[in-house]
């Protein structure tokens, strides 16, 4: 009968770790450090993003003044052949010009080329980006799923364990039931194993008289020091 007191002990333990364990991380760091970790990478693909659609306006600017440049020049060098041997004055200008233009035509075509480059390494980048995004959405919801899981596991043990303490409670009687509430009330825990003649509640030795009531169940037996109800399945 006593043994029983002890079960309802282990299982009122079993409890209070349980609900300890509900209390501490259970995977929330680390989903919240994943949460971080996305909105960081985030913002960097929109900064990336945005990066690109700067670059395309540009690269778009710049080949429509290369366009035009090109008609500019198509249009001098027409004018050159037509005009070629009547005025020099114009020939000598529209030379002038076609040069200029020619030089702005090279120099805004290595801009694009550059714009180019640029944007093939922003596409990389925003490539990377995204894959780095569904990864970590994937870290979250499995890490969630997990700490779901154990949450699920704990509040299940602990359901047991109440259940167990209801059963074990029926099958001891009233009196002794209230005496080792009252002590557990007070010392936090009313009943302990005896082994070896050492109570475990307070790990001191009992007198060989109160080894002997345990070993023959003369009613409800003490700790001689600590004065919870002892009780051991094999006397050492």
């Amino acid at each position: 009968m006593m043994d029983l007191l002890v079960e309802i002990q282990d299982n009122k333990e079993i409890i209070k770790k349980c609900k300890k364990e509900l209390k501490i991380d259970l995977g929330i760091h680390s989903m919240k450090k994943i949460k971080d970790e996305f909105e960081q990478e985030k913002e960097k693909y929109k900064s990336v993003d945005t990066k690109l659609k700067k670059n395309k306006i540009e690269i778009e600017n710049v080949e429509n003044k290369l366009n035009i440049i090109k008609q500019e020049i198509t249009s001098e060098e027409d004018k050159l052949y037509r005009n070629s041997k009547y005025d020099l004055k114009l020939i000598n200008s529209l030379e002038k010009s076609i040069e200029s233009k020619v030089s702005k035509m090279k120099e805004l075509e290595e801009k694009n080329l550059k714009l180019l480059y640029e944007e093939e390494e922003l596409l990389q980048q925003k490539e990377c980006s995204g894959k780095r995004l569904i990864t970590l959405k994937d870290d979250f919801h499995k890490s969630k799923k997990t700490s779901s899981e154990k949450i699920i596991k704990i509040k299940q043990n602990i359901e047991k364990a109440q259940q167990n303490i209801l059963d074990i409670e029926k099958r001891i009687p009233k009196e002794l039931l209230d005496k080792f509430n009252q002590l557990s009330s007070i010392k936090g825990t009313g009943a302990a194993r005896l082994s070896e003649g050492v109570c475990l509640g307070c790990k001191m030795k009992v007198s060989a008289m109160t080894i002997d009531n345990v070993k023959n169940h003369r009613g409800i037996v003490y700790c001689d020091n600590c004065g919870r109800i002892i009780s051991c399945n094999k006397i050492s």
